[in-house]
Formats: C-alpha cells, sequence, structure tokens
C-alpha cells in the first residue's frame, strides 16, 4: 500500500538525463551534423580543385624548365658537335679539331675518337682537367647520340656526349663535359606560386636546381611517382607537393615540388572560414535549443508534479496545463483517470484485505496439511498408520472424535481399525456393509451427517453425547478402502477445515494405507523368497553331490573298459565307450559349473591364494584346448612375453576362467584362429582372448554374463550349455578383485579381456 512517503522516493531528474538536455544536444547536434557535412564536401571539393591547380601549374613550370634544358643541352651539342665533320679523314686531323675544340669550350674536358668498330683511336684531354673518359672501348658505335652516365663530383656535374660521324662506319667521338650550366639555365618560380625545380639522375640525386630549390648539388631526393602530384618532403623536412617529369634529352628527371602551405592556402583559408562558420551555427543553435526546450519542459514538469501526487495516493490533486495542445490533452486525461483511481483505490483495499485474510487461512492449513501427512507416513505399519490418520484428521478438523473404518473385503462389512477421542464402547466396531446407504450422497467424498442414527449400527448404549458427524470417504483408483468418521458434541460447530483440504487428507490417508499394505506384502513375499532361494540353492548343491557321485563312477569303469582291463572291446562298443566318456564329461562340466553357480549363490565359494607363473598357466589351458581347436582345424596362438611376474591368487580357479573363455571362443568359432594374449599394464595382468567368430551384438553384450543366458538361447540352437559358463568366470574374475570386458561386432569376431591384479590383496580359505 503506498503513503504519503512516494512522493520522496520518486527518482530525481538530473542534467544528465533530463529532457531540456535531451533537446538542447539533439538540435545543437544537429545543426554541428549539417555544418559539418556541408564544411567537409565543400573542403573536398575546393581540394581536388586546388590539387589540380597545382598540377596544371607544375606541368607548365616544368614545360619551361624541360625547354630551358633542352636548349642547353642542344647547344653543348652543337658546341662539340663541329669536330665530326666529314672533311676529317685523318687520325691527325682528329687531333687537331679536338684541340682547338679544348682551346675553345672551357665546358668540354676530353675527347676521345672510336673508329667504327668501337676501338678507341684519338685521346685528347684539357691540361687542367683530372676527370678521364668513362669508357675506352665502346665496341660498336651505336647509331644515336646523346648525353649519357651522368656524376656528380665535387658539386661539378659531368657527362659523356656521343656523337656519330656521318657516314656509316666512320665512328664517333665521345666528349666528357661539365654540365654547370644546367642550374643557370632553369626558370625562376612564377609569382604567387612558389614552385621550384631539380634536375636528379635515376638515383635521386640533384644536379641541378632552380633559384627557390633548397636542395644543392648532389642531395639524395626521394623520386615522387611519375605524372601525379605526391605528398613528400624537401631536404629541410618540410612537407611539399611534388611530380616527377622525365627527360628525353638527359638520363635524368625533372622534379617540381612546391610548399604545402603556399599549395593548399585555398584550402587552410576556406577551413578557417568553415569553423567560424561553425561556431556561428553552433551558438544560434544553442540559443534557439534553450528557448525551445524551456517552452516544452513548463508543462512536463507540471504533469511530472502531478504524477507525483498520484504516486501519493493524493488523487484530489488537479494538473493545470492550458497550452491548448497535447500536453492539455495528456493533464486532462490524468485528472479523469485519477477520479477513477480514486474510486478503484477504495475497492482495491478492501478485496485485498479479504483476500489476505483467505490468504492466511490457507497457509495454515497447508501447513497443518504437511504436518499431517508426514505423520501418517512415519511408519509403514498399518495400525500405527490408521492410529495417526485417526488422530490428524481429529485435530485438523477440530472434532472431538475420531474413527477409522477399514473394509475388511469387498461388498463386506467396515472394521474399526483405529480411533481418537472415543471412550470406550462409545460406537461399535463392526459396521454392516450397508452402514452408510442412508447417510448421504454416495458419490460425495465429504458427508455431513446431522443425524448420527442414519449410520445403521453405529450407536451403541454409552454414545456420549455426540450430536453430529463428518464422514470422510477413504478411496483411490483401485476401489474403496474405508471411510474416516469424525464426531462433534456441538452440532452447529462448523469445521476447522475446508471441506477441500479434508478432501486431500483423505486422499494422502488412502495412499498411506495403501502403501503400508503392500509393504506388508511385500514383507512377506520377500521372506517366502528368501526362503524359496535357500531351499533351491541346498537343492542344487544336494543334486548335484548325489550326480557326481554316481558320473564319476561311470567316468571310471568307462576309463577301465577303455584300459582293457574287462578284455578286449570291438570297434563298435570302443566307439560306444568313445561317446559315452565324452558325453560323461560334458554331463560333469556341467555339474561342476551347476555346484559352482549353487556355491556362489550361497557365498560359500572362497580362493586359495597362492603363487602362479601366468605364462605356464596360460600354456596348460591352450594344450588341454589344443584338441578341441584341431579338431576343427582352428589355428590356437599364444601371444606371452617371458618377462611376466609371478602373480598371486588361486591358480586353479584362474586356469577354469581361461577353461571357459577359451572353450567358448573354440565352441563359438568355426573358422579362422583363436588367439591367448597377456601383457602388464601398471600392476595388473590384462589377459585377452580374441576369436575369429560370428561376433556377438551390442544388445547381447551386456546379459551373457547373466547366468543361464545365451546368446541363442532358441529350441534350435547350435551350440548346447548351460548358459552359466561366463557368469561363474566373472564371479570368479570379481573374487579376484579384476574385472571382465567384451568387445566385439557382428561378423568381427569378439575379444574377451579379463584385468587381476597382479597380487590378490586379501588372502582366502580353499574353497570347500
Amino acid at each position: 500500500m503506498r503513503t504519503e512517503g512516494a512522493l520522496s522516493s520518486a527518482p530525481s531528474l538530473t542534467w544528465r538525463g533530463s529532457l531540456f538536455r535531451k533537446y538542447v544536444l539533439t538540435l545543437v547536434s544537429l545543426v554541428a551534423l549539417v555544418l559539418t557535412i556541408n564544411a567537409a564536401v565543400e573542403t573536398w571539393f575546393l581540394y581536388r580543385e586546388t590539387v589540380e591547380r597545382v598540377a596544371r601549374s607544375q606541368a607548365t613550370f616544368a614545360a619551361s624548365a624541360t625547354a630551358a634544358v633542352e636548349d642547353t643541352l642542344a647547344e653543348i651539342e652543337r658546341q662539340v658537335g663541329w669536330v665530326t665533320r666529314a672533311s676529317a679523314q685523318s687520325l691527325a686531323q682528329h687531333r687537331e679539331d679536338y684541340a682547338a675544340l679544348l682551346d675553345q669550350t672551357p665546358i668540354v674536358l676530353t675527347l676521345a675518337f672510336f673508329d667504327g668498330e668501337g676501338r678507341e683511336r684519338v685521346r685528347a684531354r684539357r691540361l687542367d682537367s683530372t676527370d678521364p673518359l668513362v669508357s675506352s672501348d665502346l665496341g660498336p658505335v651505336p647509331p644515336h647520340k646523346g648525353f649519357q652516365n651522368l656524376q656528380v663530383v665535387g658539386g661539378e656535374i659531368y657527362a659523356n656526349l656521343l656523337l656519330p660521324h656521318p657516314g656509316a662506319g666512320t665512328g664517333a667521338t665521345l666528349a666528357r663535359v661539365r654540365l654547370t650550366a644546367l642550374t643557370g639555365r632553369l626558370p625562376s618560380s612564377t609569382a604567387g606560386v612558389g614552385s621550384y625545380a631539380d634536375v636528379v639522375t635515376p638515383d635521386g640525386v640533384s644536379i641541378a636546381r632552380s633559384d627557390r630549390s633548397p636542395h644543392a648539388t648532389g642531395d639524395r631526393l626521394t623520386l615522387p611517382t611519375p605524372g601525379s602530384v605526391t605528398y613528400a618532403s624537401d631536404a629541410a623536412g618540410q612537407p611539399v607537393v611534388a611530380t616527377q617529369y622525365s627527360l628525353a634529352a638527359l638520363p635524368a628527371s625533372l622534379i617540381v615540388a612546391q610548399p604545402l602551405s603556399e599549395a593548399l592556402a585555398p584550402v587552410r583559408d576556406l577551413l578557417i572560414r568553415l569553423v567560424w562558420l561553425l561556431a556561428f551555427g553552433l551558438v544560434v543553435a544553442i540559443c534557439a535549443s534553450l528557448l525551445l526546450a524551456r517552452r516544452m519542459l513548463v508543462p512536463i514538469r507540471a504533469l511530472h508534479a502531478g504524477a507525483e501526487h498520484f504516486a501519493a495516493n493524493r488523487f484530489e490533486h488537479r494538473i493545470a496545463v492550458r497550452t491548448g495542445d497535447e500536453f492539455e490533452a495528456l493533464a486532462t486525461r490524468f485528472n479523469t483517470m485519477a477520479d477513477a483511481l480514486s474510486t478503484s483505490y477504495a475497492r482495491l483495499e478492501s478485496e485485498i484485505q479479504r483476500q489476505t485474510r483467505d490468504l492466511a487461512r490457507s497457509v495454515s492449513e497447508l501447513r497443518a496439511l504437511e504436518e499431517t501427512g508426514r505423520a501418517i507416513v512415519a511408519s509403514l505399519q498399518v495400525d500405527d498408520v490408521v492410529r495417526a490418520i485417526a488422530a490428524r484428521a481429529a485435530i485438523l478438523a477440530g472434532s472431538d472424535a475420531s474413527a477409522v473404518y477399514l473394509v475388511e473385503a469387498p461388498g463386506e462389512t467396515f472394521r474399526r481399525a483405529g480411533d481418537y477421542g472415543l471412550p470406550p464402547s462409545a460406537v461399535s466396531d463392526i459396521l454392516p456393509a450397508n452402514a452408510l446407504a442412508r447417510a448421504g450422497d454416495a458419490a460425495a467424498e465429504v458427508i455431513p451427517v446431522h443425524d448420527l442414527t442414519t449410520i445403521s449400527g453405529l450407536l451403541t448404549g454409552n454414545a456420549e453425547g455426540f450430536q453430529a458427524a463428518t464422514l470422510i470417504i477413504l478411496g483411490d483408483s483401485d476401489g474403496r478402502l474405508g471411510f474416516l468418521l469424525l464426531l462433534s458434541r456441538d452440532a452447529a460447530a462448523p469445521l476447522g477445515s475446508s471441506e477441500h483440504v479434508l478432501h486431500t487428507f483423505a486422499h494422502q490417508a488412502a495412499l498411506a494405507i495403501r502403501n503400508a499394505r503392500l509393504f506388508q506384502e511385500v514383507d512377506e513375499k520377500g521372506r517366502q523368497l528368501a526362503a524359496a532361494d535357500l531351499h533351491k540353492t541346498q537343492f542344487f548343491a544336494n543334486m548335484s553331490h548325489e550326480l557326481r557321485t554316481p558320473l564319476n563312477a561311470v567316468l571310471g569303469y568307462s576309463e577301465l573298459l577303455a584300459d582293457g582291463l574287462y578284455g578286449p572291446l570291438s570297434e563298435k562298443a570302443s566307439q560306444a565307450l568313445e561317446r559315452i566318456q565324452i558325453n560323461g564329461r560334458h554331463l560333469l562340466s556341467l555339474i561342476n559349473d551347476v555346484l559352482d553357480f549353487t556355491k556362489i549363490e550361497a557365498g560359500l565359494l572362497t580362493l586359495d591364494v597362492q603363487d602362479y607363473a601366468l605364462g605356464a598357466l596360460i600354456e596348460s589351458v591352450t594344450v588341454a584346448a589344443s584338441s578341441l581347436a584341431q579338431a576343427k582345424s582352428l589355428a590356437l596362438t599364444v601371444d606371452v612375453p617371458q618377462t611376466l611376474p609371478i602373480g598371486q591368487g588361486d591358480e586353479r580357479r584362474l586356469t577354469q576362467v581361461l577353461m571357459n573363455l577359451v572353450g567358448n571362443a573354440i565352441k563359438f568359432t568355426q573358422t579362422g584362429s583363436v588367439e591367448v594374449a597377456a601383457r602388464v599394464v601398471d600392476d595388473t595382468f590384462v589377459i585377452t582372448v580374441s576369436d575369429t567368430g560370428p561376433g556377438i551384438a551390442p544388445a547381447d553384450q551386456a546379459r551373457i554374463f547373466d547366468e543361464f543366458q545365451q546368446v541363442d538361447s532358441s529350441s534350435t540352437r547350435q551350440q548346447g550349455g548351460t548358459g552359466l559358463g561366463l557368469s561363474i568366470t566373472r564371479q570368479l574374475v570379481f573374487l579376484h578383485g579384476g574385472r571382465i570386458e567384451v568387445r566385439s561386432e557382428l561378423g568381427q569376431g569378439a575379444v574377451f579381456q579379463v584385468t587381476l591384479p597382479i597380487r590378490t590383496s586379501v588372502e582366502r580359505r580353499k574353497a570347500s
């Protein structure tokens, strides 16, 4: 239930979560986003235009620089080219021409004449020059003239100039020239553009520069991408915009560069203007959003205050909003809702109080019912259960006394099985079968009885003033068990619990009585089965001893007959005697299995624990079973290492285990082989018996170790046996503290694995 304190617990609105902040931030963010996108678009287009303009200006500058370089190189070719005149036929004439050229042209350092086969014939050098020609043997003379082998030595630029002489096979002149004139011939920067140029070798060494270039001759430059504007750095580390152009007349490139601050100055100026515009737009947006948000928050705060009043149950409060829009309509709806809540709240409080009382009563009844249920199931004896039902029923219903009547047999009389609070001889112990015929609705489970005489034969001479009763039928799905009688001395007194609770109690009581009876029946059947099992075990043991005595006599006399002690036998008699011996031994084996089984069931089978050699034990088993394998043409192999340790256990019983496994493998294998293997794993022997027989289905692998079970248990099975061999084998392995497992698939044979401790932990007495 809400109180006046609900108002103080309402969450307070902070600047971080207020609607005012959201409106202001949203409007300001929207304006900032629009201005930012506009600035980005304008900046991008201006940047593209600026880059294109820089590319055009650098291309123009590069064209003029290329023309100046080519004019300079052409002048050098013209000055040197006269020595290749066709009138010079002899080597002496070439020497004279070369000497004259060296006197007239200071930029020429060395001259050499090569004949048509590329061999040097004449060389002339300036006396003050130490720079030699790069090559002294051209090989075949190239047909085209040109500059090659650019070098920078001591700040000077040198190159080789090759000039073929007119006419085929007349040779060529190779001149070593100084290209210092290139630097002075590069054009100056255009006003307002600020571009400068550098002529560089293919490996980036500067050999000529314009007046604004920060580089010196011999500096190594980073080559930009040919033909496109590239951002780079000059020798001083300042960012520049550069473009590389190739030179056709010289094995070098022309790099035209401009400082980045000058090239992108229009973009910088635009960004400054846009920043000021963005700042102005944000100021305007903040002012507008503050004004709009304040006008919206006034009615919202009025609604918020009204909601807090309603939360504190002050439904008489009214929200006053006069905006003429959706806020005023919402305030009117809130006021209407407050009127409805005021009415509903009063009705709800009374209903909650009633439901709370009913719930408290139900909880009390359920707690009593739970305690009653635990009490009546505390014992499995029928008499104790009936007495507990009578006592708990009287307490639960608030009656003065109670009694439980149970049906002795279907359609027969009711017998009083227990009571609570009844004086002696107050009611009859035996009631007729039709005692409840006039008591009330026979189909009901809880029957109020206002006249006790309607229950035939109930009252006796000493009724002790009981005026009314309540009948609770006890029954379940199997039929009616009887009824519970609750007696009261006050006919007008109500029941202490509801009819539903009594109905549930009746089901619990019937279930407890049924369970107690079943427990008694199961207990009695268990004692009978234990006695029968003991008789069966004694019978099997006695019969096994009684059958073995005459059978041993039959086998003994048959061996005497076979040895000829009573005279020679005919061939047919010998064959019949051999069959008698085979079947007798088989019968003796079956009797021994039955005897072992009965000893195991009776707990009489113990072990004679002694030291044994596992290898010798396996060898004795395979030797004994070899005749069975040879009769079926099966290969019986043994894989046992010679270093097995000495084990401790019952050697005779372990021989029986292996004989059962090997015998079964041979019996169920028609073709192929049977293998016996052994190894040591940690402190255990692991023995495996594998065959190539028909295999065992996964569904049968668990039950083959149960007694009297075989994979093929039909009347037409091909192999005989009692189904006790593997059961006895498993028990013997368990007695040694080991385990036995089988792995098999149909058609893939079977592998039986026995794991035994090398030394049995507990010594046992020898089996009787």
